[in-house]
């Protein structure tokens, strides 16, 4: 796992060598963009954790899917609606705009959650969240199996410590056992019937309220 800034001539092997963390990689492109404020400003480098954890993570997904390599991704266990495909031929660019695309969709999801769960905002009235709960289940886009047969792993990561969190302030609807992940959006539903719509609208591109489209009145078109 490695990042490259080719415009400050920094490559994190240099630093960090070839096995660093992804969170230190990620921590390590926050500290070289911040020693560098002028290209900050020029290239409108972000340096917002979540946003440059996506960038590191669309990096890796290029140079995997370039390579061929697909030990980076998790399982996708065949289902309908897997973002990454295992198909032989991954360094077409077809494939790998289609990769890209769907972290950038996924980290978006991750950045609306974190920013709702790391405000100390309460969750929406439990009512409410019951009644998004109980649309979903209805939903053709409520995904089946466990979330982490959808995402690469610091993505799995970061979803596990938001449902680690909601777990930890007993914060849950009677249907959890009943909705998983979101084909439409990529979000882990468990979490996402409980944030407060201020913190999903302003991630909601085009793109993703088209893919929600098909579900069964979604209650976040609904909503926004």
């Amino acid at each position: 796992m490695f990042f490259r800034q080719v415009e400050i001539n920094w490559d994190s092997r240099k630093v960090l060598g070839l096995h660093p963390s992804f969170d230190t990689l990620t921590r390590a492109v926050i500290s070289a963009r911040a020693a560098n404020p002028h290209y900050v400003a020029k290239h409108k480098w972000s340096l917002d954790y979540d946003t440059v954890a996506m960038e590191v993570e669309m990096f890796q997904v290029k140079v995997c899917l370039s390579a061929g390599w697909t030990s980076y991704l998790t399982d996708s266990g065949g289902g309908a609606g897997v973002p990454f495909s295992k198909a032989q031929s991954l360094a077409n660019q077809k494939q790998l705009s289609a990769a890209v695309g769907a972290v950038r969709k996924l980290w978006a999801g991750v950045k609306s959650l974190n920013a709702w769960i790391d405000s100390g905002e309460p969750p929406v009235d439990i009512e409410l969240a019951e009644k998004r709960a109980a649309t979903c289940v209805q939903c053709k886009l409520n995904g089946k199996g466990d979330f982490s047969r959808w995402f690469t792993v610091p993505v799995a990561s970061a979803i596990k410590r938001q449902q680690e969190i909601l777990l930890q302030r007993e914060i849950k609807t009677s249907q959890d056992d009943k909705i998983n992940v979101c084909e439409g959006c990529l979000c882990p539903l468990k979490v996402k019937v409980h944030t407060p719509m201020k913190f999903i609208a302003p991630n909601m591109t085009p793109e993703i309220i088209n893919d929600l489209k098909p579900g069964n009145n979604c209650w976040v078109l609904a909503e926004i």
